[in-house]
């Protein structure tokens, strides 16, 4: 029976689709065209990773590198490799926007294939539509096997993934295939493959691509790996070519070395390009070695350098190490894993009927592999080089694809070319044990029954950036990702396609006014969605996920939200891109893009500057809290969270104590600020007396007393007429804003008693004396009369017990709010604008405080230059007493 999926996207969008028995999610997404995040579509990268609320399915076979054993207990899931055993509902990764991208299918025409080793091919296709075709140097397809649709289940045929090897304006492409014995690439190319053959590829895919960058860049690639550094190296002598690159390159016998010549012809044409390469095997001619072994400091230019790899996790771990062991850190590391999956097999009657089981840890396609192998494949000493051997000579006229690679017999050769040729089968495999010399020793990363067992491999792509977070960092990684969406897109682009651009583009407009940013919110939303664009139109999720990893959204979003200030030329920008796109000028819209990037540096490194200056407090009286342990209440935010800044620059520890988990950031951020002194995070609800005293508690327990407390939980929550206030709405406001203070002194004292002395600052308010808020004020009258009783009663023990009573002031919006229901009516704006007119007039001075004032009270009340005040409330309210 057929059952339905829901698919709810990230943007709130829900699609449904039907799945036929033993149809894979994905496959009937796709097959309906939405396009949910996908890569191998076998479980072996994890890019369609997906959260089941509900239903039955049997997840299928993967790899758990795809989804751990932990995810799956979560619910999580690959669509690629599930089936459906009742109706389900799944979270997409995803905004349904991103779905709808599409990318190219292409017929293509053998043209030769050329047997660079006995090991590797150099397969060349001329696609049809080539002018249809924009790729990046670094990108790969899958390529579509011929006659291979019996060799699976699913009836398709089997798809083989492979980088382009050519520089992306030749016609004739070109991909390097490794021969391994049993793929399904090896067998087509051996025994059936023709010049003249018609084959179908997918892509381009992948955002694994050279940035264009005046910074060095160091590439780092083994066995058919080499392919995607010759398009960046092609791409490179025409539109870089003076650019510093050094590739290491890195094989596991001497018969797997191709396109020396190449590199050197690279070599003597491109003044800044080097290379070095070693041979793993005991007995080469080569420089024995791994890529670790000639990395040398020079090539990582004190980190600023852009690092690109090809190979397996290991390698890429492997590389990472040696890198970080070094004590340097690349401004960019990016990198393509080769990950295996399951071999392509027949599916027997047997096998169609039965369940699949899923896999487990036991399942994978490699061994463990151990720490100390992985260490061992970068540190292992660099043997004496010697000069490379010829290679020899290969037929490439012939006009049978299969009579090129007819069985070659080469003295030295572990084994003969053709049928028994060891092969990874996916055509790109760099298996980390190549880069391990054939020490009995050593145990090989992949064990030699795998690698001939004819395993399936894909990609899983990534960068990374020191301090992703800045705002530099993010911007620039953003520009080399935009200029290279530019290639796929510029010239391409419909009239629907520039109308819905140009629409995005003038939405950025109403949120500025010059330089003024009038609506933060409003123009970070507008413009995610302008730039979001330019990605999907390259019909490449590879390139849009990578651009959403950075981050940008969610930086401006924190970076811009209390900015008032933005380069007045930023929406301009916005249009002007999409004119310059419109008109087919590649080089005016690459200014644009590099010139907007750096106003948007410009922009966001203002606000990050005002936000750093807006977090210091603006007096501070040094070392006047050294040695005292104070605890603030309601520190998450506001008039609480100013205090404790404050005490914190002033020497003190703290415990900061409130309902909500910001608080732990406080505390994070304070501690990181001074390792020296911690701020201790205390998440309790201090409306019960159990919650105070489980602050109290942790408190004595960390430090062994509390010199000061500072009650600052509290605040109107509603505001209209007492009477259209029911039981329940007072209740909250009294619990609030009175039992919070009470419940917290009266957990504080038997501590303070004990130790004889200690003081208590209750913040109260001068609203005592206001309209529309009736049991707030009540509540905070209490407060008051709370401070002036305990005073007396504890001034025996040597307890100070003082108030602040601050009037309406000025602070951010509240990250987590009280409850405060916003006004539906008319009326009820009114008695909301009601409170804050009488406020205004009230105050001498008819303004609101500043945070830092209300704090100065609090602080100089809490200090010991405040030893001879009690029981007094101390209004901070431009002249209002209350």
């Amino acid at each position: 029976m057929t059952y339905q999926v829901a698919l709810s996207f990230e943007d709130g969008i829900t699609r449904f689709i039907t799945v036929e028995p033993g149809q894979t999610v994905a496959d009937a997404s796709y097959r309906q065209r939405i396009n949910i995040p996908l890569d191998c579509r076998d479980g072996a990268c994890g890019t369609c990773k997906a959260l089941c609320e509900s239903g039955d399915f049997d997840g299928g076979t993967y790899v758990d590198d795809a989804l751990s054993p932990a995810e799956a207990v979560q619910g999580y899931c690959l669509p690629c490799s599930m089936t459906p055993k009742s109706d389900l509902v799944l979270q997409i990764a995803s905004t349904s926007a991103a779905a709808k991208t599409q990318v190219g299918e292409f017929g293509a025409t053998v043209v030769g294939a050329e047997r660079l080793s006995p090991s590797t091919v150099a397969l060349r296709l001329e696609a049809d539509e080539r002018e249809r075709l924009a790729f990046l140097p670094g990108q790969y397809v899958n390529i579509s096997v011929p006659g291979t649709k019996s060799e699976a289940a699913s009836g398709a045929e089997a798809q083989r993934s492979y980088s382009f090897a050519s520089h992306p304006d030749e016609v004739v492409l070109e991909f390097l295939v490794k021969l391994t014995p049993g793929g399904v690439m090896s067998r087509w190319l051996t025994d059936r493959a023709t010049v003249g053959d018609r084959v179908t590829f997918r892509g381009p895919l992948g955002s694994f691509f050279m940035r264009e960058t005046d910074r060095p860049a160091l590439l780092v690639a083994g066995g058919t790996g080499l392919a995607p550094m010759l398009s960046m190296l092609r791409a490179m002598r025409t539109r870089q070519p003076d650019r510093t690159v050094h590739l290491l390159y890195g094989v596991s016998r001497d018969t797997d070395l191709v396109h020396l010549d190449t590199l050197a012809e690279f070599a003597d044409a491109l003044p800044g390009f080097d290379f070095d390469y070693v041979v793993s095997d005991a007995a080469t001619t080569a420089r024995r070695g791994h890529v670790g072994d000639v990395l040398r400091r020079d090539h990582l230019h004190d980190g600023d350098v852009a690092v690109y790899l090809c190979g397996p996790p290991p390698m890429v771990e492997a590389v990472r190490a040696e890198v970080a062991e070094r004590g340097v850190t690349p401004t960019g590391f990016y990198y393509e894993k080769f990950l295996p999956a399951e071999p392509v097999k027949k599916a027997g009657p047997t096998e169609k009927a039965g369940p699949t089981k899923k896999a487990g840890p036991t399942k994978k396609a490699e061994p463990v592999v151990p720490a100390a192998v992985v260490a061992a494949a970068v540190a292992r000493p660099a043997q004496v080089a010697v000069p490379a051997p010829s290679a020899p000579e290969m037929p490439v006229e012939i006009d049978t694809v299969a009579a090129e690679l007819a069985p070659l017999t080469v003295p030295g050769y572990p084994v003969p070319a053709g049928g028994t040729l060891l092969e990874n089968p996916d055509a790109r495999r760099l298996a980390g044990q190549e880069l391990l010399p054939l020490d009995e020793e050593l145990t090989p990363l992949v064990v030699a029954a795998a690698e001939a067992s004819g395993f399936e491999h894909r990609y899983e792509i990534g960068e990374e950036h020191p301090d992703i977070r800045r705002s530099d960092a993010v911007f620039e990684a953003r520009e080399a990702l935009e200029l290279g969406a530019l290639e796929l897109v510029v010239g391409r682009l419909t009239s629907q396609q520039l109308a819905g651009y140009r629409l995005l583009a003038e939405a950025t407009v109403p949120y500025l006014d010059g330089d003024r940013l009038t609506d933060a919110a409003g123009y970070t939303e507008a413009n995610a969605a302008f730039h979001d664009y330019l990605f999907t139109l390259t019909g490449n999720e590879h390139l849009l996920g990578a651009y959403q990893r950075l981050g940008v959204r969610n930086h401006m979003d924190s970076t811009l939200s209390k900015a008032t200030w933005i380069h007045p030329l930023c929406a301009q920008d916005h249009l002007d891109i999409v004119a310059a796109l419109g008109a087919g000028d590649r080089g005016e819209a690459r200014r644009l893009f590099a010139e907007h990037a750096q106003r948007s540096m410009e922009t966001t490194r203002r606000a990050m500057r005002e936000q750093d200056m807006a977090r210091r407090p603006a007096f501070i009286s040094p070392g006047r809290f050294d040695g005292k342990v104070v605890v603030v209440t309601g520190a998450a935010q506001g008039i609480g969270e100013r205090v404790a800044r404050r005490i914190h620059a002033e020497g003190g520890e703290l415990v900061l104590a409130d309902r909500s988990e910001l608080v732990r950031e406080l505390a994070g951020e304070l501690t990181g600020s001074d390792g020296d002194r911690l701020a201790l995070p205390a998440v309790a609800d201090l409306e019960s007396l159990t919650g105070a005293q489980d602050v109290i508690a942790q408190a004595v327990e960390r430090f062994g007393r509390i010199d000061v407390l500072v009650n600052n939980v509290g605040g109107a929550i509603a505001f209209k007429p007492f009477t259209e206030f029911t039981e329940a709405q007072i209740v909250a406001e009294v619990n609030r804003s009175l039992l919070t203070t009470l419940f917290a002194c009266r957990a504080a004292l038997p501590s303070m008693v004990r130790r004889g002395g200690g003081v208590i600052v209750n913040v109260s308010s001068a609203a005592t004396r206001g309209v529309h808020r009736i049991p707030y004020s009540a509540a905070k009258g209490g407060v008051n009369a709370l401070t002036a009783s305990l005073a007396l009663e504890y001034a025996d023990y040597g307890v100070r017990v003082v108030a602040t009573a601050p009037g309406g002031t000025d602070a951010p919006a509240r990250r987590i709010s009280r409850g405060t229901p916003a006004p539906q009516t008319a009326r009820e704006q009114e008695w909301f604008q009601a409170h804050i007119d009488q406020t205004l007039e009230s105050s001498l001075m008819h303004r609101y405080g500043t945070l830092d004032e209300q704090a100065a009270a609090i602080c100089f009340l809490a200090s010991d230059e405040a030893t001879y005040i009690t029981g007094s409330v101390l209004p901070v309210a431009g002249g209002d007493l209350g």
